[in-house]
């Protein structure tokens, strides 16, 4: 099959969504099927990446906003997008998003006549908070109202978990949803750590905590800050780690200093994959406290690294841990999520079983397995598809 992929996020930048898009092409491209990815030109202040892989990557021409997201704007509509998309003869469209370049691609395959699905990557009206200007209780309601419409235009809805396809479904979305969740590739996971990272680590002697991701206002970093704050001045034997960056930094970098545990919260800055994983493997205990995840890759890489898992109960979370096996789950409240963090600290045989069954659980959440499923979805929307078409023509 040909696939034509949009989305609005995509590499160098290394969130959620753009990770899962780009493990979807390489999986699929693995079953011999050609995956071509529409998706926003970035600015140079983004890491640059090599040229070998904008094989098939179109390049949305865009507007940076560096002042309210580091994310650019992909314009929306583009002559040149479009006459590629015509002579490419595309089997099938998925678009990754229900705005802008999500835009592109539903007007692309209605004008073609071409079958199109969407995954539900994000809670839209959890995100508003990056639109200026307007009161957030008016922007959430729009983000519903639009994704739903968006939805119910498609030929069939992906969701990663069923607590989104349960949530989506209430919004009023009437497409057919199929639940099929975002896998990682294993084969990154195999690789030992390397004798330099292990070197120059120098919390080795530490019980370490790790959050990885963007330090952004909806990750809920604040929280995780304060809840931990009493641990981390409780206890010399625990560091907590951040690996990421974001607007957010210089924020949580000063709510640190002002709770006096600067030495104890170590913003690690954004790193490569390879190494992210290595961070993942040394760590006791991934903390999490976002509640507004369709299903949060980033704790699914954790365990896979063998992290046991403490985290603010919410939807996402809770399709990947089961409170009391790979993890605890805890209430959004300072004093519940240090006890239970404090609880696994102190209970060194339970801490190990977590983090054995933390790999076990992740183990089901292949994505070549994740990506057969949906080259079965493809074929039988296609095959649907050529269906009607001659209905109509008789």
């Amino acid at each position: 099959m040909k696939i034509a992929f949009f989305t609005n996020n995509y590499l160098p930048n290394t969130g959620g969504a753009a990770i899962a898009v780009e493990s979807y092409r390489e999986a699929l491209e693995k079953l011999g099927h050609e995956v071509h990815v529409f998706a926003p030109k970035y600015p140079p202040w983004f890491p640059k990446y090599k040229e070998d892989n904008e094989k098939h990557i179109i390049r949305f021409p865009s507007i940076a906003l560096r002042f309210i997201t580091p994310q650019p704007l992909p314009l929306y509509f583009s002559f040149l997008v479009e006459d590629y998309f015509r002579k490419q003869d595309f089997d099938i469209v998925h678009s990754h998003h229900p705005f802008v370049i999500g835009k592109t691609a539903l007007k692309l395959a209605k004008k073609y006549n071409k079958p199109i699905v969407f995954t539900h990557h994000t809670q839209y009206h959890k995100y508003v908070h990056y639109i200026p200007l307007i009161p957030q209780t008016i922007t959430s309601k729009i983000a519903i109202k639009e994704s739903v419409k968006y939805s119910n235009q498609v030929d069939l809805v992906i969701a990663p978990t069923k607590e989104i396809k349960d949530m989506i479904i209430n919004f009023g979305v009437k497409t057919r949803i199929e639940v099929i969740p975002t896998g990682i590739d294993f084969s990154l996971w195999e690789k030992p750590i390397s004798k330099d990272f292990l070197d120059k680590f120098p919390w080795k002697d530490k019980k370490i905590l790790l959050y990885a991701g963007r330090l952004a206002k909806e990750k809920n970093l604040e929280f995780l800050i304060q809840a931990l704050s009493k641990l981390l001045k409780e206890r010399d034997d625990i560091v907590f780690l951040i690996v990421g960056d974001g607007e957010e930094r210089k924020n949580l970098e000063n709510l640190t200093e002002k709770l006096d545990i600067k030495d104890k919260v170590i913003f690690l800055g954004w790193h490569p994959r390879e190494e992210l994983i290595y961070y993942y493997k040394i760590a006791h205990i991934f903390v999490f406290a976002s509640t507004t995840e369709t299903q949060g890759l980033v704790t699914l890489e954790a365990m896979a690294g063998g992290c046991a898992v403490v985290a603010v109960e919410a939807p996402g979370t809770i399709s990947l841990v089961e409170n009391g096996k790979e993890g605890l789950l805890a209430q959004e409240d300072y004093n519940d999520f240090y006890q239970k963090v404090l609880y696994l600290l102190n209970n060194e045989s339970l801490l190990h079983n977590m983090k054995n069954n933390a790999i076990k659980k992740a183990t089901q959440f292949s994505i070549m397995e994740s990506a057969k499923k949906l080259e079965e979805l493809y074929k039988e929307i296609i095959k649907n598809k050529e269906k009607n078409k001659k209905i109509i023509e008789k």
